[in-house]
Order: structure tokens, then C-alpha cells, then sequence
């Protein structure tokens, strides 16, 4: 590949990366002010909050959708022979799962809100839970594969032992914490089942975010350990709503509760853009060691 030493073009993509940042903040600011004031349902009652709430899913789609587009282009840097092409190809899976939750939201919202207005009742298990589940599924192996990458000097069986591991201790202190809850009273007319699934979402959030830090300082703030910080705002944000779900939230007033739900949503679109502009730093940054002649690091 005959390989320029120019780098303009690169100056260019940096500057588009800012750029981008500056746009991500802006639209985060307006997020959380239409979040906050609902507008249309003070002007348009009593379907104006169903139509605000459609606005920041919409932005939420937008943003998760951009974090999976990234992810694969990420994947195609490399080629399908290479360990990184592994690792980023099952991230992007595990986003396009995501991707599919959120824009199913929408058929659901549909069905149990706006055709049964006043009434707004979600069965505990749906398409969506599957959807999550298959996207934290991929992203687990994209971490495995990561970590085999960097500890290939040791055993493989070890690395896969450990992962195995790993899944087996989630499970176990999601159990846990449901057989607590339960304890508590929290989660009262629901069954176990749905307990256990609305816990388990903060518990692989936590966990994975955990393994993200991990490689944030294996890498020493490389450029491609960045896009797993998204998982730990996913993980802030699952908690408020898991706790509310389960009532956590009944003794607290109105305007603290408004207050948390706005940090959960600010928090949960913040999460996949900082998963869509570190991949797209990520691409400058190799762009930027081709451009040098000399490889990238992981």
C-alpha cells in the first residue's frame, strides 16, 4: 500500500471528531431540557407525553444506531483473519442487538400505551429482553476476545475457564441480590422471574464495566479501550430504573425522583456516544498509523 506521509487528511478527521463531540453535546443538552420540560404534553393532552417520550427515543435510536455503525467500521480495518477483527465484530454485534431493543420500544410503546391509553402495562418478558440479552451475550465474547488477545501467552484454556467463570459469578450474585429483594419487599406483584431479569441487566452492566476499566489501564488510555467506558453509564443508568422498578423509589419526593430519572437518561444516551466517538477517534488513530507506516496497537 503506498502510504502518504501527509498528515492534513488526519488533521481533517480530527477536527471532525471534535466537531462531532461539540454536535454530541449539543443534542445531550437539548435531550435532557425536552426530557425535563415535556413540551408537548403541556400543549397537547393527554397524548402530548406520549409523543415526548417518542422525541428522546428517537435521539436514543439515532445515537445507538451510530455507536453500531462505528463499531463495524471499526471491524473492517481489519482483516477477518486478525484477533481484532474477533473482538469488534462481536462488539458490533452486541450493538446491533441493542439497536433492535430500542427500535422495538417503539412497536411496544405502540401497542401497550398509546392503543391503551390510560393503562400502560409492559408484559415482564419481551422481544426487547431478548434482544438485550443477546446484545450483552456478543459483548461478553467481544471481551473474552479481547482478553485472550492480550494474555495469548497463557494457557487458552485458562482464558476460557475464567470466562466461563466469570458468567457463572453474574448469575450468581444477580440470584442473589433477587432473593434479596424479594427479602426486602421490593418488587411486590412481580413474579420472580421478571425480578431476576430486571436485576440482571445492572449486574452484567457492572461487571462488564469492571473489564472495560481493566483494559482502559491494560492499554494504558488507548485509543480501543475507550468504547467500553459506554458500559459503565449503561450500568448507573439500569440501576436507577431497576430500583424504581422494584419501588426502591416510594419514599423519596417527586422532585428527587425527576431529578434521579433525568441523571438515568442523560447517563444512558451519554453511554452510546461515548461508544460512537471513541470508535470514531479510534478510526482516526489508525488512519493516523498508516499514514506514519507503522502498525496500531490494540
Amino acid at each position: 500500500m503506498n502510504i502518504s506521509p501527509d498528515t492534513r487528511p488526519i488533521k481533517r478527521k480530527s477536527r471532525r471528531t471534535r466537531m462531532w463531540a461539540i454536535t454530541a453535546g449539543i443534542i445531550l443538552a437539548f435531550y435532557g431540557l425536552w426530557y425535563w420540560v415535556q413540551p408537548l404534553a403541556l400543549i397537547s393532552p393527554p397524548f402530548g407525553e406520549y409523543w415526548d417520550d417518542k422525541v428522546v427515543d428517537f435521539i436514543i435510536l439515532l445515537a445507538s444506531i451510530s455507536a453500531a455503525a462505528l463499531s463495524r467500521k471499526m471491524a473492517r480495518n481489519f482483516a477477518p483473519s486478525e484477533p481484532p477483527y474477533r473482538i469488534w465484530v462481536l462488539f458490533f454485534w452486541g450493538m446491533y442487538f441493542w439497536v433492535v431493543g430500542e427500535a422495538l420500544g417503539f412497536v411496544y410503546d405502540h401497542f401497550y400505551w398509546y392503543l391503551t391509553f390510560p393503562d400502560y402495562i409492559v408484559p415482564e418478558f419481551t422481544l426487547m429482553d431478548v434482544c438485550w440479552t443477546l446484545g450483552y451475550f456478543f459483548l461478553g465474547l467481544s471481551l473474552y476476545q479481547q482478553f485472550r488477545l492480550i494474555y495469548s501467552s497463557r494457557n487458552k484454556n485458562q482464558t476460557l475457564y475464567y470466562y466461563l467463570s466469570f458468567v457463572a459469578v453474574v448469575l450468581l450474585i444477580a440470584y442473589g441480590l433477587t432473593e434479596l429483594g424479594g427479602a426486602l419487599g421490593l418488587g411486590e406483584g412481580v413474579s420472580h422471574g421478571g425480578v431476576f431479569l430486571a436485576i440482571i441487566y445492572p449486574v452484567f452492566d457492572l461487571f462488564q464495566g469492571a473489564a472495560a476499566l481493566w483494559l482502559f489501564f491494560l492499554f494504558r488510555r488507548g485509543w480501543l479501550g475507550r468504547p467500553w467506558w459506554g458500559l459503565l453509564l449503561f450500568a448507573f443508568a439500569d440501576a436507577i430504573s431497576t430500583i424504581d422498578w422494584l419501588g426502591g423509589f416510594e419514599t423519596i419526593s417527586d422532585q428527587a425522583y425527576n431529578y434521579w430519572y433525568l441523571l438515568s437518561a442523560l447517563a444512558y444516551l451519554t453511554g452510546y456516544m461515548i461508544i460512537a466517538l471513541a470508535f470514531m477517534a479510534a478510526d482516526d488513530h489508525l488512519a493516523l498509523a498508516l499514514q506514519s507506516d507503522r502498525p496500531a496497537s490494540t
